[in-house]
């Protein structure tokens, strides 16, 4: 219907998927032991301990039993951190490929170029209680994805009214019956822009895990296998007070950016053929909304059409700019007009977020729709993370985070340091181990010390 029509898609994996996403790919959760970071070491753990008691001897090669054990130790560690920094190896490790989307638990998601990080997300599997048909998507970014099984075979946003003609959008009554109105919620759900905030504990961890933060603490364990274990904990000390001191600035910057979204106020709108006052994070797009100047100076809850009346608005939360800008209704243009976003949104949409400075209603003499609230009559066009708003927090949100420059360069020129410490630790090692007395303790530590020096 005029109210939402099906975004074109493209296939699964293709290049771009569409201005968000690069390509997904659908796979299924493995069982926990099968899982590449811990089956495999579990057995190997095992072997290496009939190897030592049985070929070795306990008793006879305690240093090289326990090297050996702590060198394997490290090597899942390893493989288990790889698992969280890189999705790619994550789902080789703990996920098979599926093709079916009625079988598969996950979604790969990676986003274009800085356009956030590759992510796991769970594939959701569901009836739309309007036609009772079965649904699998997914929700990436703020966003939902929905598989149209009927046409392309792949998933696909449901596309917001943008391109209808004028007369249209002139000619809508909005939603006239509740069948009408339960679709609409299924399709785009709540006009809302919460942004959710990690408690202290995800967020520690997560700064925890980071490389440079593992590769820290595990210099500052080598060094309390030494002598130097006082000066160790004091670093350790200090590292851990320095990163909960991040994780606090952290949280304060994310509830600044939730400030940005709107609260919900009352607002009118026109369904079932009256006009109701609804919360704004039940507007639909295709709703028929009455907007005004009131006195709480509250911004607009989505972007909107402008029909009846005019407006002058305060675009500075988006755009920048201090002087009011003016909205004119579309009435007046021919209505076979095509809506074009980028021709006639300057002068005739609404943006979320931004403020009505002052409005004129449609005249009482003129015929058409007219608002109980004597306000300007709107359509809304888009809601929740869709808006111009919305998109401006997720470019916030994702667009930045983790983004680096020269990593190949960088890349290069540590494994440029590490072959040198390669073969100075390994001539360490074999020189020591020439001499009998000495400890292969103190030996493992100092040639250990060297590859992370």
């Amino acid at each position: 219907n005029s109210i939402s029509t099906p975004r074109k898609p493209n296939v699964i994996g293709s290049v771009p998927y569409n201005d968000d996403i690069h390509s997904i790919s659908l796979y299924c959760s493995k069982n926990y032991l099968l899982h590449l970071n811990i089956g495999p070491f579990f057995f190997l753990y095992i072997l290496w301990f009939l190897i030592w008691t049985f070929h070795f001897g306990l008793g006879d090669y305690p240093e090289l039993g326990m090297i050996i054990t702590v060198i394997i130790a490290i090597l899942q560690i390893i493989t288990c951190l790889f698992c969280y920094w890189f999705v790619p190896i994550r789902a080789f490790m703990q996920c098979t490929p599926e093709k079916s989307p009625w079988k598969a638990e996950l979604v790969v998601v990676k986003p274009t170029a800085n356009n956030g990080y590759p992510e796991v997300v769970p594939l959701c599997h569901g009836k739309n209680p309007h036609d009772q048909r079965n649904h699998a998507w997914f929700v990436f970014q703020k966003c939902r994805y929905i598989y149209d099984e009927s046409e392309k075979k792949t998933f696909q946003t449901i596309d917001y009214p943008l391109s209808n003609s004028f007369s249209s959008y002139l000619q809508s009554k909005g939603y006239q019956t509740q069948d009408e109105l339960d679709q609409g919620v299924w399709n785009f759900g709540q006009n809302e822009m919460f942004i959710d905030i990690p408690n202290f504990v995800d967020l520690f961890i997560e700064r925890a895990t980071a490389p440079f933060f593992v590769f820290q603490v595990f210099c500052v364990l080598l060094w309390c296998l030494d002598e130097y274990w006082y000066y160790s904990l004091l670093t350790l000390f200090m590292l851990i007070v320095f990163e909960i001191t991040l994780v606090q600035q952290q949280k304060r910057n994310m509830a600044m950016i939730r400030q940005m979204g709107n609260q919900p106020y009352k607002i009118s709108v026109y369904r079932q053929r009256k006009w109701v006052k609804i919360d704004t994070t039940g507007i639909l797009p295709g709703d028929l909304c009455s907007v005004l100047r009131n006195n709480e100076n509250n911004p607009l809850p989505c972007d909107m059409l402008l029909l009846r009346g005019q407006c002058i608005v305060d675009e500075s939360m988006l755009t920048g700019e201090s002087i009011p800008q003016m909205k004119e209704p579309i009435e007046t243009i021919d209505e076979s007009t095509i809506f074009d976003l980028e021709r006639h949104g300057k002068l005739h949409v609404l943006s979320a977020g931004t403020k009505i400075v002052q409005h004129t209603p449609p005249a009482k003499m003129q015929g058409g729709m007219k608002a109980g609230d004597n306000g300007c009559i709107a359509y809304a066009l888009r809601t929740g993370f869709s808006t111009s708003q919305g998109k401006l927090l997720k470019t916030i949100l994702y667009s930045v985070k983790r983004v680096t420059a020269n990593n190949l360069e960088t890349f290069l020129f540590i494994l440029f340091l590490l072959i040198f410490a390669i073969i100075a630790a390994s001539y360490v090692w074999i020189e020591g181990t020439k001499d009998p007395k000495r400890n292969r303790y103190k030996l493992f530590i100092e040639c250990t010390l060297i590859l992370t020096s």
